[in-house]
């Protein structure tokens, strides 16, 4: 099941979760999300996610990038640190002026 698949079908993100037109570079992301976060509870849903798709498909690495608009935070996940990642996205999200 591909991640955005996964993130869809989570009851915290469905409905808000989209895939964004990219050009494909060498070297590039393979595919774009975008998630909207709503909520602290909506945080820990894609660190869930993220964590069990890592961990589970053996994929090299996710980067997540988090905006309010003002301020942007981006974190990198892979299966080595796949168990930290609601703490590292929860962190993001309160750098960049949302409080769960």
């Amino acid at each position: 099941m591909t991640l955005c698949s996964r993130l869809q079908h989570d009851d915290k993100l469905r409905g808000n979760v989209y895939t964004v037109a990219a050009e494909a570079a060498p070297g590039g992301p393979s595919e774009l999300l975008t998630v909207a976060l709503g909520s602290g509870g909506a945080v820990a849903a894609l660190g869930g996610v993220l964590s069990a798709w890592l961990l589970s498909s053996r994929r090299a690495k996710v980067i997540i990038e988090m905006t309010d608009g003002h301020r942007t935070r981006q974190v990198e996940i892979d299966s080595a640190n796949a168990g930290t990642a609601t703490r590292l996205l929860r962190e993001a999200y309160e750098v960049t002026g949302s409080q769960p």
